[in-house]
């Protein structure tokens, strides 16, 4: 019996801004959810800004255990990530990188599964970057090098994945914006569909 995996596969999304579910990034995110959900590809939204993170050690203490040794949120995070067929972080810039939150997800959860036969390998990614002005062509790099060494399929757009806005909610103005979120939702859920077909 042939399973439909239309009905089961789940995109994580990382929402790396300090506004949390109040700012422009999880608007983005939301946006790419909506397109994943009319192709029936269940999604969830992981907020940082509530989270309890500490910075990477760069210990190695991780590799076989499959978790970080250090008692915070990252642990649980990293397991949702593990599960997915597909992920997204999202980062607005402050100030022209990655928010620091975002970045200590990257390195903890990229540390734990390099040490641990790299169990987000094949799983697609995306990044989504959102500023006031500039910074968001090195966001979308920046995470980008995450997919890349996780030998990871990259989900893309009709532009590269950015929107811009400051105040929270403007980034709902940017049409262009929304409608590369939109397009990267569709594009997302066709890759996962051809990759699991």
């Amino acid at each position: 019996m042939k399973v439909n995996l239309i009905n089961i596969m789940k995109v994580v999304m990382i929402n790396g801004s300090t506004r949390g579910s109040k700012g422009n990034t999880q608007i983005l995110l939301e946006t790419v959810a909506r397109a994943l959900k009319e192709k029936q590809i269940d999604s969830e939204i992981v907020t940082l800004a509530d989270k309890k993170l500490n910075p990477c050690k760069g210990c190695a203490a991780c590799a076989g255990k499959n978790r970080c040794i250090q008692d915070d949120d990252i642990n649980a995070i990293y397991q949702k990530m593990v599960e997915a067929d597909g992920i997204v972080l999202g980062s607005p810039t402050y100030f022209g990188n990655v928010t620091s939150r975002i970045q200590m997800l990257v390195e903890r959860t990229g540390y734990i599964a390099r040490g641990n036969g790299n169990p987000f390998k094949g799983k697609v990614g995306a990044p989504v970057a959102v500023a006031r002005r500039a910074g968001t062509t090195f966001v979308y790099a920046a995470l980008n090098y995450f997919f890349g060494i996780a030998e990871m399929p990259i989900a893309t757009s009709s532009y590269w994945n950015m929107a811009i806005g400051r105040e929270p909610g403007a980034v709902s103005k940017d049409d262009e914006g929304i409608k590369t979120m939109t397009t990267l939702g569709e594009n997302m859920a066709d890759l996962l569909l051809k990759l699991h077909a």
